[in-house]
C-alpha cells in the first residue's frame, strides 16, 4: 500500500505529521518498507507563456518570454518545440535548485537564458504514470495559480510511504482506515470528506438494475459527464501512489476510489451495455482491455443479457470499456468471494491493484464507504450522479464476550490494573467500538475480528507494544545427560545381557537376600507362574542358566539389570565361567568403588553359607555375592545381585600436587578369624589415601601378623605414623 505523508495530513488538520510517523505506524501493527522523499526540488515558480518565436543564431534554441506573478517577466530558452502562447508551466528560475544543481542565467547563442522551463519528471513524479511527453516541456491549458508555490500546490515536499497491511485487515488497504487509526492513536481529530453532506443527493433516478446472485453485495451508481477529464491535481496524486493517470475522469475515480475506501471499484460505459446486470460463473472467450481475447473457465464475470461486460474485480472488457468520449458512465463496487476474485486473476495471467485488493476480501461495509465516495467525488466535481443500485444494508459489526480476566493475563496484570487500558479504550471507542460489561462490539468493517483474543490485539496496538516491559524467557542452559554405558561395561568384562520376567510364582519367590518384609503381589493376573513381583533378580536368571545348561553351554556369564520387589532395581550376574575373586573385582570394577565391604553371609537357608559374602556400602547392604545352596540348586554357579550406587561427581579440576608419594609399612596383630578389612576401612576414613596393599602375613602363637603398605602424600604419611606408631 503507497500513501503519502501529506494526503494523510489532511486528515489530521490539527496534527503536524513528520518523519517519526514510520515508528507509529509500525507500533499499530503494519510495517513500513521504506520512506522516500517524492521531489528534491526548491524554488520553482509557476509562469505564464507570452511570447514563443526561434533563435535566430541557433537551429534548435526556442526563446520563450513568461510572465510570473506581478507581471514579472523572464525569458528561458528551449529546445523543446511545443511552448505555446496562452499556456501554463513551471520553471527553474535563477536561484532555484534541483539536488545540489542550483539555476542561474547563462547567455546562449547570443541571448540570456533565465533558468530552465521543466516537466513533471524534472519535478520529482513518474511521468510513465501521467498523460504527458516527457521529451517536451510542461505546457497546460488550464491555469495555475501565478503566486503559489509549485513545491506546495504540486505537494512536491511530501513523502512517499510503502506501507504493508496484516493479509486480514483489507479494510486497512485505504486512507479511511489507516488516517482514522493515527489519529486515534495521536488522539487527534480525524476529518474525513464531507461525505455526509445533506446537499449531496441524486440528480436522477437510474434504469440499472442489480441482481447480486452469486455475490455479498452488487452495487452500481450511474454519472453523467459534460467533461470527461480529469483535474490535474487528482492526476498527481495518481502518479504519487504508482497508479497510471488516464485523464479520463471515469477510470481515473475508479482508482481513486480503491486508493481512499480499499473497494475495488470499475467503471462502464453505460452506452455499451444494457440495464439489467447480474453475478454469475462464466466459461468461454472473452476480451479485456487492451484487446487481447482470452479463454476463462469458471470464473465470476458482471453479465448483461448479452454476456460478460468484466471479470468480478479483475478486469475490464473491450466491450463495455470507458474513454475519452464516454459520457455516461456505470460505476460498480462488489463484494465478491475472494477464492472466486483470485481464480479469475489466476485465470487471465494477470494482476492488478483491484484483483490484489478483492483477493483480500472486501466486505459490505467497504462498498458502502465506496459508493460514498463516488457520491462525494461527482458532487465535488459538479457531476450529476443517480441513485445506487443495490446497496448493502448497513449492519452491526462482530460482536464478542467481553472478557477482562483474559485481557489480564495477556497484559500480564492484575484485574485491578486495567485502568491504565482507559485511554487505549477511548480511542477503541472513537474508532466506531462499543463496548459494556458483557460484550464488545467491533465496527462493521473489522470483519477479522472474531474472538476476544481479537480485541485485546487491538488494546495492546493502541496502548504501544513498546510501553510493555520485556521479559526474556526462563531458558536453562542447555544440560548434556551423561550416557548410560552401564550395559556396555558388563559386556566388556565378559556378560551377556539376558532379559527376564519381573513377574514370579509365589511358589518360587523363595529367595529374599535383602530380606523384604513384604511380597508385591498383583491383585490380578493373567497365570499363577506371574503373580508376584520376584524379590530377587537371580531367581529368573536361574532359570535361564538351567535351560543354557540342559542345551549343553557349559560356558557363559549373564547379565541383568531389573526391577525387584516394589521398585527396587540390581544388576544380577550369573557365570560358570568366573569364581568369587573375579565376580568381587568385577562389581568393583563396575561401582568404581574400592570401599565396599564384603562380609560371610551365613543367615540366609537359600544361599551358601561357606562360599558367600554380603556386600556392604557405608554400612548399608547393597549386594551379596556366591552361590545358592545345593538343597535348593544342583547348578554349579556362582552368582552375584547388587544395586548401582550413585554416581561420583566428577571433578572437572584439581590442583596437581608434584610432590613424590611416600609409603610407610604398619604391621597390625589379629586374632585368627580375625579380618584385616576393619583396618583398612579404618585408615581409609580418616585420611587421603592413594593406596593400601597388603604385602605380608605371619602366624605366631595363634595371632595373626599382616602388613599392609600405605601410599600417601607426606602430610598423610607423617599423620599415620603418628597415630600407629
Amino acid at each position: 500500500m503507497i500513501v503519502t505523508l501529506k494526503e494523510l495530513n489532511k486528515f489530521m488538520p490539527n496534527k503536524v505529521l513528520d518523519l517519526s510517523i514510520e515508528k507509529d505506524i509500525n507500533n499499530l501493527g503494519y510495517e513500513v518498507e521504506s520512506i522516500t522523499p517524492l521531489s528534491d526540488v526548491r524554488g520553482v515558480r509557476f509562469a505564464k507563456v507570452v511570447d514563443v518565436y526561434p533563435n535566430p543564431n541557433s537551429k534548435n534554441l526556442t526563446i520563450v518570454e513568461l510572465e510570473l506573478f506581478s507581471k514579472e517577466r523572464i525569458v528561458i530558452q528551449t529546445n523543446a518545440k511545443n511552448a505555446k502562447v496562452g499556456a501554463y508551466t513551471t520553471a527553474f528560475v535563477v536561484g532555484s535548485s534541483k539536488g545540489d544543481i542550483t539555476f542561474s542565467s547563462k547567455k546562449m547563442a547570443g541571448f540570456e537564458s533565465q533558468g530552465m522551463l521543466c516537466n513533471f519528471n524534472e519535478l520529482g513524479f513518474d511521468i510513465s504514470k501521467l498523460p504527458f511527453n516527457p521529451d517536451e516541456v510542461m505546457m497546460l491549458d488550464d491555469e495555475l495559480p501565478l503566486d503559489a508555490d509549485p513545491v506546495e500546490y504540486f505537494g512536491l515536499d511530501d513523502y512517499i510511504i510503502d506501507i504493508t497491511t496484516p493479509a486480514n485487515r483489507s479494510d486497512a488497504n485505504s486512507y479511511y482506515v489507516l488516517a482514522q487509526e493515527l489519529a486515534a492513536f495521536y488522539d487527534t481529530d480525524f476529518v474525513w470528506f464531507d461525505w455526509d453532506n445533506k446537499k449531496i443527493k441524486p440528480k436522477f433516478k437510474t434504469s440499472v438494475k442489480s441482481n447480486k446472485n452469486n455475490t455479498n453485495a452488487l452495487s452500481f451508481i450511474q454519472i453523467k459527464l459534460s467533461n470527461s477529464k480529469t483535474n490535474l491535481l487528482d492526476m498527481l496524486f495518481l502518479a504519487k501512489h504508482g497508479i497510471e493517470a488516464k485523464n479520463i475522469w471515469a477510470i481515473d475515480v475508479s482508482n481513486m476510489a480503491l486508493i481512499y475506501t480499499g473497494a475495488p471499484t470499475h467503471s462502464y460505459d453505460c452506452s455499451k451495455i444494457e440495464s439489467r446486470l447480474k453475478a454469475e460463473i462464466y466459461s468461454g472467450k472473452v476480451n479485456i482491455l487492451g484487446n487481447k481475447e482470452i479463454e476463462v473457465n469458471n470464473v465470476l464475470a458482471i453479465v448483461d443479457k448479452n454476456g460478460p461486460v468484466s471479470l468480478a474485480c479483475v478486469m475490464g472488457l473491450e466491450n463495455s470499456s470507458v474513454d475519452a468520449k464516454s459520457k455516461n458512465i456505470l460505476f460498480e463496487i462488489g463484494s465478491f468471494e475472494s477464492k472466486l476474485v483470485r481464480h479469475g486473476a489466476k485465470e487471465i495471467k494477470l494482476e492488478s491493484a483491484s484483483s490484489i485488493q478483492g483477493g483480500r476480501g472486501v466486505n459490505t461495509q467497504m462498498v458502502r464507504f465506496g459508493m460514498q465516495y463516488l457520491q462525494f467525488k461527482s458532487y465535488q466535481d459538479k457531476r450529476s450522479f443517480s441513485n445506487i443500485v443495490g446497496l448493502p444494508a448497513k449492519r452491526k459489526g462482530t460482536s464478542v464476550t467481553q472478557n477482562r480476566k483474559k485481557l489480564a493475563l495477556y497484559a500480564d496484570c492484575d484485574i485491578k490494573d486495567l485502568k491504565q487500558f482507559s485511554e487505549v479504550e477511548a480511542k477503541l471507542l472513537k474508532l466506531g467500538f462499543k463496548m459494556d460489561k458483557n460484550r464488545v462490539i467491533a465496527p462493521p468493517y473489522r470483519k477479522d475480528i472474531a474472538r476476544y483474543e481479537d480485541v485485546i490485539e487491538e488494546y495492546f496496538r493502541f496502548y504501544g507494544y513498546t510501553k510493555f516491559d520485556p521479559k526474556p524467557p526462563l531458558l536453562e542452559p542447555f544440560k548434556v545427560d551423561r550416557r548410560d554405558i552401564s550395559k556396555n561395561l558388563l559386556q566388556a568384562m565378559g556378560y551377556n545381557e539376558i532379559i527376564t520376567f519381573t513377574l514370579e510364582s509365589e511358589q518360587n519367590n523363595k529367595l529374599n537376600p535383602f530380606g523384604f518384609t513384604n511380597d508385591v503381589k498383583l491383585q490380578t493376573f493373567v497365570s499363577k507362574e506371574r503373580e508376584v513381583v520376584r524379590n530377587s533378580i537371580i531367581t529368573s536368571m536361574l532359570k535361564v542358566a538351567e535351560y543354557n545348561v540342559k542345551r549343553k553351554l557349559d560356558s557363559f556369564s549373564l547379565f541383568e539389570i531389573g526391577m525387584i520387589n516394589y521398585n527396587e532395581y540390581t544388576i544380577g550376574l550369573v557365570s560358570n565361567i568366573k569364581d568369587f575373586n573375579e565376580i568381587k573385582q568385577d562389581i568393583i570394577n563396575y561401582t568404581k568403588c574400592y570401599d565396599l565391604e564384603f562380609v560371610p553371609f551365613k543367615d540366609n537357608k537359600y544361599i551358601h553359607p561357606n562360599v558367600s559374602a554380603k556386600i556392604f556400602f557405608k554400612g548399608e547392604m547393597i549386594g551379596w555375592i556366591g552361590k545358592i545352596h545345593p538343597a535348593y540348586s544342583q547348578l554349579n554357579l556362582w552368582v552375584a545381585e547388587f544395586k548401582d550406587l550413585p554416581t561420583k561427581k566428577i571433578e572437572l579440576f584439581k590442583q596437581y600436587d608434584s610432590t613424590p608419594l611416600k609409603t610407610i609399612d604398619l604391621t597390625f596383630n589379629l586374632e585368627l578369624n580375625e579380618p584385616i578389612s576393619s583396618k583398612i576401612n579404618e585408615i581409609n576414613s580418616a585420611h587421603n589415601i592413594y593406596s593400601i596393599t597388603q604385602i605380608d602375613t605371619f602366624i605366631i602363637q595363634n595371632v595373626k601378623k599382616i602388613t599392609l603398605r600405605i601410599t600417601a602424600d607426606t602430610t598423610t604419611i607423617d599423620a599415620i605414623s603418628s597415630q600407629y606408631n
